[in-house]
């Protein structure tokens, strides 16, 4: 077994390891069973459960920014007239990772005095979007909260309940992701579509 193919099953493992029984919850040995490695193989790699997790986000982020960054320049209006197709190129890449996406809405709840891990993707996004917005009058504080209450939560909403809520509410589950995607655009979408109405107004 090569050391790159041993770390990425122990990185692998852990995703499945933490979503199903938490950040917190998870023990090294059963990532150990989950990889099929020796534990000392895990702490050759990893110093700790801590930094496995930080390389896991660290290596969602980087994914995550490099998906940004083929975005174009665009307007508010011309965002939320392209929001449809950007929608489902973030669900596939949300779908890849969505049990990264419920590890990192988990331990961004805890009550702590560390900042929640969600803020990571956040700041990503925002450092990305700051260059690639057409808006002379960029409010990032406005934008955080929009896209953060807006965008982001509702979509990991959507990601870690896409299983379960078809078949509890017995609903298709293309209907069910038709019905979200709406909701989104009257939400999200509206943003953009009343922002750049306002610009027009300005």
């Amino acid at each position: 077994m090569g050391e790159q193919n041993a770390r990425e099953r122990i990185l692998q493992a852990a995703i499945k390891v933490f979503a199903e029984k938490s950040f917190e919850g998870a023990r090294v040995d059963e990532i150990s069973r989950e990889a099929k490695v020796p534990k000392s193989l895990i702490y050759y790699h990893f110093k700790s459960k801590d930094e496995i997790l930080d390389v896991l986000i660290r290596e969602f982020i980087d994914e995550y920014t490099l998906l940004l960054s083929k975005v174009p320049k665009e307007t508010h209006q011309q965002k939320a007239e392209s929001m449809p197709d950007r929608m489902g190129g973030y669900y596939q890449f949300g779908q890849r990772y969505s049990d990264l996406v419920r590890i990192v809405l988990m331990d961004s709840l805890k009550k702590t005095t560390e900042p929640p891990v969600i803020y990571r993707m956040l700041d990503a996004f925002i450092a990305q979007d700051s260059q690639l917005i057409l808006d002379e009058n960029y409010d990032v504080q406005e934008r955080r909260v929009t896209e953060f209450f807006t965008g982001f939560l509702p979509n990991c909403a959507y990601l870690c309940f896409a299983d379960t809520w078809p078949d509890y509410y017995k609903i298709d589950k293309q209907q069910f992701g038709a019905l979200f995607a709406n909701a989104i655009k009257e939400t999200h979408g509206a943003y953009h579509k009343n922002h750049s109405s306002k610009e027009r107004t300005e």
